[in-house]
């Protein structure tokens, strides 16, 4: 129940933080020199992001499963 609970919390805050709104302003310029930079240091944080709620993930459900035993 716990897992579910963490899962529907990380869903809402993706969905949260990765509004259509956010993605694109007025003055999005990718033909700015340095808009390769930007995009990819943008990318690579979403996949921290994602590497790090994996691992917390990976850490609840090994504490819950080692509680278990």
């Amino acid at each position: 129940m716990q897992l579910k609970r963490i899962f529907t919390s990380l869903l809402m805050t993706i969905c949260v933080l990765v509004s259509p709104l956010a993605l694109a302003h007025e003055g999005h310029d990718h033909s700015h020199w340095t808009s390769p930079i930007l995009h990819a240091l943008f990318l690579l944080s979403l996949a921290a992001v994602g590497l790090a709620c994996i691992f917390a993930l990976y850490k609840a459900i090994s504490r819950s499963s080692s509680r278990e035993s």
